[in-house]
């Protein structure tokens, strides 16, 4: 089960009522966990799976959005410019705990128990 990585971010739903329903599932099956159990469980995968791309060379000039979000849009002429994204990009980095690079940080990794 994918749900504590994927589901808080992705789902259409209100993504509390899934995780709540995720835990109580996993709890039935004889888990003990918690809330903030699942939602680190997520974060570890997150930071896990950068490390294999950081190490297999992925680096910040690889997040890259589509190309047509930096066309205008016929109905609105809303485009995402290098800039807007290069700080989008910096401010989802920090909240992920990674540097300007996109490697998780020591301190990241230390709190999530990740060995290197």
């Amino acid at each position: 089960m994918i749900g504590c990585d994927n589901i808080p971010g992705n789902t259409t739903g209100d993504p509390a009522k899934f995780v709540d329903l995720s835990i109580k599932a996993l709890n039935t099956l004889g888990w003990k966990i918690d809330e903030e159990k699942f939602l680190e469980a997520g974060e570890r995968i997150y930071n896990l799976t950068r490390l294999f791309n950081v190490r297999e060379g992925f680096s910040r000039k690889d997040d890259q959005l589509p190309l047509r979000f930096r066309k205008p849009r016929e109905d609105t002429g809303w485009k995402i410019t290098p800039a807007d994204f290069d700080k989008m990009l910096d401010e989802y980095y920090a909240i992920r705990g990674w540097d300007h690079d996109g490697k998780p940080t020591k301190e990241t990794l230390e709190r999530l128990k990740i060995e290197r």
